[in-house]
């Protein structure tokens, strides 16, 4: 059984099940196998750069090693910011109860590059969502990815979004701009420009 999230709202609890939704389950999605004459399916490989040598898929991997060339195995590790900060960890959503209490406007939830949009199916939390737009935080797997997590009610179902918050530009009325004065030898080059040539 997938794992479930718990929100509570008003005094009583909703589980759901989040399903991820990802583009190919939306729009579908083709494979093109490679054969030989045959019909047997090709593997894919890795030819290094000298050319003596294929590695089949799978072969290898990335990994992490210290200033001595000693393979560092990544749970050890530490993440920092850009100042060498150890960044904050944050436990799972799954983990504990989400509690639905601060609610937003429809800018607000429209102001943000979405990261991920999961489907939550529970007519009883839709019903209590209704019209509003409620504003959590959200971290999936537990450690330093935390997102504002949106939880909105649609005509096609209820719908978690998690994502980040951005800061879009506005297209303004251009201040006036006094355009410089062309001298005679400007205004001949560009007399003699050829537009036919380009």
């Amino acid at each position: 059984m997938a794992k479930e999230l718990t929100f509570t709202l008003t005094g009583a609890m909703y589980a759901s099940a989040p399903i991820k939704l990802e583009r190919k389950k939306i729009y579908g999605w083709s494979n093109l196998i490679a054969t030989n004459k045959e019909g047997t399916i090709c593997n894919t490989a890795y030819l290094l750069p000298d050319d003596a040598l294929l590695i089949p898929s799978g072969g290898y991997k990335q990994g992490v090693v210290d200033a001595n060339g000693c393979w560092v195995e990544k749970s050890t590790l530490t993440p920092c910011n850009e100042e060498g900060e150890a960044l904050p960890t944050y436990p799972s959503s799954f983990d504990e109860p989400i509690a639905l209490t601060q609610t937003v406007t429809a800018e607000e939830f429209l102001d943000n590059e979405w990261e991920s949009v999961y489907q939550l199916v529970n007519a009883d939390l839709a019903t209590a969502v209704g019209d509003n737009i409620y504003k959590f935080k959200f971290c999936y797997r537990g450690g330093t990815n935390l997102n504002d997590g949106y939880l909105i009610n649609t005509p096609g179902g209820l719908f978690l979004f998690a994502g980040e918050k951005q800061e879009f530009a506005f297209v303004t009325l251009a201040d006036q701009t006094i355009i410089d004065e062309m001298d005679e030898e400007e205004k001949e080059e560009i007399d003699d420009l050829d537009f036919s040539m380009f």
